[in-house]
């Protein structure tokens, strides 16, 4: 079996670029007429997916610190496509759920993210899937702190 290391380890640099680049300048900026990085477009990602969701889950969801969700939060009702809300059992928590315009800029993400994973997987045979979600699986292992090298 040949080893393919240099070049994966060449593409997954090239990755990493073109994540950094799009955070910087919107997902999907060609087809959306709403510019989003990668947080906003995770958490909007999880709140269509959820309905309506605490604060609390989205922290735990996203992995990241209060402050930098509660900041992406804030610009996403900025940007009137969630609502923030007290938490009726729980006054001491927020919940967020989208608006109509959000629920909207939720279909049209959701329809890109079908279309570039069609893309992607057009010609690949089922069990060069099961290859691809072994590779991307492992990098998501790896990157767990219970599994990170020190």
């Amino acid at each position: 079996m040949a080893n393919y290391t240099r070049e994966i380890s060449h593409m997954l640099d090239r990755l990493y670029t073109k994540v950094l680049s799009q955070d910087k300048n919107g997902y999907y900026r060609k087809t959306m007429k709403t510019k989003l990085n990668l947080a906003e477009m995770l958490l909007l990602r999880h709140v269509g997916i959820e309905g309506e969701v605490k604060l609390n889950h989205l922290i735990k969801v996203l992995e990241v610190d209060r402050n930098f969700v509660t900041t992406t939060v804030n610009r996403l009702v900025g940007m009137k496509v969630l609502t923030k809300r007290p938490d009726t059992s729980d006054g001491r928590s927020q919940m967020v759920s989208m608006t109509p315009s959000g629920k909207e800029l939720y279909l049209a993400l959701a329809e890109e993210q079908r279309k570039e994973l069609a893309f992607i997987l057009d010609d690949v045979t089922i069990n060069e899937e099961k290859t691809i979600l072994k590779f991307i699986s492992k990098i998501v292992q790896f990157h767990t702190e219970k599994y990170e090298i020190k």
